[in-house]
């Protein structure tokens, strides 16, 4: 989960960042939390490109250009990302429902308050959309069922498009897919979504679409445990919804 935190006090920044880091760690189990800080819209926008961050806190109060333009710029650039604004007064609160806004906090914050906007986000809906960059093609998450290597190429294989090549380190696709809790290291260069997974069969996952995927035997109890655990936190996640 990526968030964003728009800002011009640190002190500020540091509270939405503690209340964000909370929530992911109380309700999503083995999903990092990545908080980028910046201190005025102008700084954000500058660096902003669509589908970076699931979720944006914005300072509605601060020098320069205000939240709530902020705000505008952001959505008529990224039509999925949720926004939260962060503020001292409600006075703009009818405003952000121009935006979508889907949340409305008062400073300082409280973290039952954080939690119940955190819930009315939907961000089940903005999981579902997530995707990734690899060259100059966007892969949305949901679609790569497993990952491989092929001499110098990483194989992305997928549901609709086939397998497709991208001529980058295996490490680096690691890398990328290191915030995404669904996607599971099997051995070396393998990489599997565990979205995708129906089942273990003896030492293969058996995916959605029939496809079954190796892994090592000695490595059965770690990758079995790391299922489990898995799978039951989607499922606590699915019942929150």
């Amino acid at each position: 989960m990526k968030a964003a935190i728009i800002d011009d006090i640190a002190l500020c920044r540091a509270e939405a960042r503690s209340c964000f880091v909370r929530y992911i760690q109380d309700t999503c189990a083995g999903e990092t939390p990545v908080v980028e800080e910046f201190s005025s819209g102008e700084e954000f926008l500058s660096r902003f490109t669509p589908g970076d961050y699931d979720i944006i806190f914005i300072d509605q109060y601060m020098d320069g250009l205000s939240g709530m333009n902020t705000a505008r710029e952001i959505r008529s650039r990224d039509e999925l990302a949720a926004l939260v604004f962060v503020t001292t007064s409600r006075e703009h609160a009818i405003e952000s429902y121009g935006v979508r806004a889907c949340g409305y906090l008062v400073k300082p914050l409280n973290y039952e308050d954080f939690r119940q906007t955190m819930e009315l986000a939907r961000l089940d809906k903005i999981r579902g959309a997530r995707f990734i960059r690899l060259e100059q093609n966007r892969l949305l998450l949901r679609e790569i069922l497993w990952c491989s290597q092929s001499s110098h190429y990483v194989m992305i294989h997928t549901d609709k498009r086939g397998v497709l090549k991208f001529r980058i380190p295996f490490g680096e696709l690691t890398e990328i897919l290191s915030p995404y809790p669904q996607f599971l290291t099997c051995y070396k260069c393998c990489i599997v979504n565990m979205d995708r997974a129906e089942r273990i069969d003896g030492l293969d996952f058996v995916l959605d679409n029939g496809e079954r995927v190796p892994f090592s035997g000695r490595d059965r109890k770690r990758i079995m445990a790391l299922f489990d655990d898995y799978l039951f936190q989607r499922e606590r996640e699915e019942e929150m919804l």
